[in-house]
């Protein structure tokens, strides 16, 4: 039982970590994925109308076509996040500079 013990894993310390929310894909990614949204949901729930010039009804295919390719844009953002993070290395940080630093 007490080789158990001496084999454990213990996490080491790093001097790394990832961006995380804050990585400026994460915030682009949502925002573009919510336009996106916005406009699918208008594509089915409003009436385009008709145009005043010449009295033909307008279609709200370009609202779904354009809001599923946000959609799709959005996606691809956090899947860029996902599979390329950005690592901050912290020995690289000079923390006199930080606000509060010591």
């Amino acid at each position: 039982m007490s080789q158990n013990a001496s084999t454990s894993h213990t996490p080491k310390a790093t001097s790394q970590h990832l961006a995380g929310a804050f990585d400026i894909r994460n915030v682009i990614g949502a925002l573009i994925g919510l336009y996106g949204l916005v406009l699918v949901i208008c594509s089915f729930a409003l009436d385009p109308g008709v145009n005043p010039d010449t009295g033909v009804a307008k279609s709200s295919q370009d609202n779904l076509w354009s809001g599923l390719a946000m959609l799709l844009v959005g996606v691809i953002f956090f899947l860029w996040t996902r599979l390329r993070p950005i690592v901050i290395d912290k020995t690289k940080i000079d923390e006199s500079v930080l606000p509060g630093g010591h």
